[in-house]
């Protein structure tokens, strides 16, 4: 018997009888259930005789599998998927809701949410969406297909990145038409997949759309998370002490890295710190991690304490401090105006970002945050235990019994591991 007939004879399996009368019955697909209103699609088939239910239960049976294959295709809109849907369940059908434009839905989302997003996030969001809207069009949310959303994936792996900024005048169209246009990278296409696909999550919870079409439609990474981004090696970091200004007027300049290559702390979290930030627990100095006053951190495990490192004690930070202590100055950079945005960090990460391409390595994949892989990777490589490494790096534990009933780990024990990060180089005093 070949797979037709096996396929032609599956309605004996959903044809029952109940009192004389039979029916239609068949379990709805696991991976079609969240469309589905039930786990079972059962219909009379208002027949008494076998042969005639035998003849309607082929009729239906080939029906459904239809709508199973429309549906598992992707390529219908969502109001199309919902009237197949309710033609299954007749007597259940429900008054279809009003289609919603794309604006609208991206104007509600974020209202619903940006009381839990910082500045910077919503302002990334945002900028997300509107490059959305420009590929989709403003078009009814109910319209989205797997057509639609392969289409859209297909047009932002073509586009350039910043082309506001490249091509602040042309339309999408016209971008696209413009020969040997470098795309953006991978990662900054599957940012707006993503962003796609948490609007339209938000539509499915709302019942607008019964389907996601962007979940699962990521584009595929050719290199490991691992190597997005570099570590500087102890060449590199032999350059940028070497090039690193000593100017009195803009301390800053010299310390913020000097900080970050023997604590991998973050840009942000090193550029708001306070004076009262520097403290001494348990005869250790240490730097305290917080969100007092207008600081932010990333995560809740964001907030540490960090020892500072031998090293930066030994080339004069602790006596730039006490200066400053001294003269009653709250914050170590006062060169840094806050944002709203991104906090202090902002006029800083330009001025390095620069200073790295001139004195240290044109690199693109060589940043600030390369000083934190160096730091971790150089505990990593010295045998370093990767709960203390994440301890140091402000990230969290995965372990229920460490993150859960296992306290923080002391300064003398995170300063034990950072011990490791000697690269075999000379700071000087500024």
């Amino acid at each position: 018997m070949d797979q037709l007939e096996v396929g032609a004879l599956s309605y004996l399996s959903h044809l029952i009888c109940r009192n004389g009368h039979y029916y239609y019955r068949v379990v709805v697909p696991v991976d079609l259930r969240p469309i589905f209103p039930t786990i079972e699609i059962k219909k009379s088939l208002k027949a008494t005789d076998p042969k005639t239910a035998k003849s309607l239960a082929v009729a239906m049976e080939y029906k459904v599998q239809q709508t199973f294959a429309l549906i598992r295709g992707g390529m219908l809109p969502s109001d199309q998927v919902q009237g197949l849907v309710s033609d299954m369940f007749p007597t259940k059908r429900k008054a279809r809701s009003k289609g919603r434009l794309l604006s609208t839905l991206m104007h509600e989302y974020v209202v619903m949410h940006e009381t839990r997003w910082t500045p910077k996030t919503k302002i990334e969001i945002v900028a997300c969406h509107r490059l959305i809207l420009d590929i989709l069009g403003d078009v009814d949310v109910k319209s989205i297909c797997k057509a639609v959303v392969l289409d859209f994936r297909s047009k932002l792996m073509r586009l350039p990145a910043n082309q506001y900024k490249i091509y602040p005048c042309k339309t999408i169209a016209e971008v696209l038409a413009i020969p040997g246009v470098t795309p953006m990278s991978v990662k900054s296409a599957n940012k707006y997949i993503s962003r796609l696909g948490s609007l339209l999550s938000y539509c499915v919870k709302g019942g607008i759309l019964m389907v996601n079409y962007a979940q699962g439609m990521l584009i595929p990474e050719k290199r490991r998370s691992d190597e997005e981004r570099k570590a500087y090696t102890v060449e590199d970091l032999k350059l940028i002490l070497k090039g690193l200004p000593r100017d009195q007027e803009k301390p800053e300049r010299y310390w913020i890295p000097v900080v970050a290559m023997f604590s991998g702390l973050r840009l942000d979290e090193i550029c708001q710190m306070y004076v009262a930030d520097v403290q001494q627990i348990d005869d250790v100095w240490c730097f305290s991690v917080n969100d007092d006053q207008d600081k932010k951190v990333k995560t809740l495990s964001s907030k540490r304490v960090i020892p500072i490192h031998p090293t930066l004690l030994k080339c004069g930070f602790l006596k730039y401090v006490e200066g400053l202590r001294a003269d009653g100055i709250p914050r170590l950079w006062m060169n840094l105006n806050w944002r709203e945005a991104d906090g202090y960090s902002n006029a800083f990460g330009k001025w390095f970002q620069k200073f790295n391409r001139s004195h240290v390595t044109t690199d693109k994949a060589m940043v600030f945050h390369s000083l934190r892989h160096t730091v971790t990777d150089t505990m990593k490589q010295a045998g370093v235990q990767e709960v203390v490494i994440s301890e140091i790096m402000g990230h969290a534990n995965d372990s229920m019994t460490m993150s859960r009933y296992g306290k923080r780990y002391q300064p003398r024990v995170l300063l034990e591991a950072m011990m490791h990060l000697e690269y075999g180089i000379e700071t000087m005093v500024p």
